[in-house]
């Protein structure tokens, strides 16, 4: 399946919906911009060479990026904020596309685990 023109990202229960702006070779960008706000979505994929010095028995590795940046704009009593999450995920050419996706899911789930992000954001470790 592939990305639609649209991209719908629900944030604190309001669908925002992001128009593809750009779509090259590998990747596509999606852009959502009001006059307060602007969501920006960034999906990319590469392919890492094999780094000097590594086991030369090893391959690159296949990068797929995702990347989400909301920029509240500055006014006149508050300056600009901006908030970015994203996610990159790192496999071998050749893996198993299920197995890649088990342990996607497994980190995704403790991502989205009931206190996690919450501690993360306050510095816990």
């Amino acid at each position: 399946m592939a990305f639609g023109a649209t991209v719908t990202i629900t944030v604190n229960a309001v669908a925002q919906v992001l128009n593809r702006i750009n779509q090259d070779a590998y990747g596509s960008e999606w852009l959502l911009r009001t006059t307060l706000e602007e969501y920006r979505l960034k999906i990319r994929h590469s392919t890492e060479s094999n780094t000097a010095g590594i086991d030369a028995r090893l391959r690159g590795m296949d990068r797929h990026n995702m990347e989400l940046t909301h920029t509240v704009f500055a006014t006149t009593t508050a300056p600009q904020i901006v908030r970015q999450a994203y996610s990159i995920y790192r496999i071998s050419p050749g893996d198993d596309v299920t197995a890649a996706k088990n342990f996607v899911d497994g980190f995704t789930s403790f991502i989205d685990g009931s206190s996690v992000q919450t501690d993360v954001l306050a510095w816990l470790s």
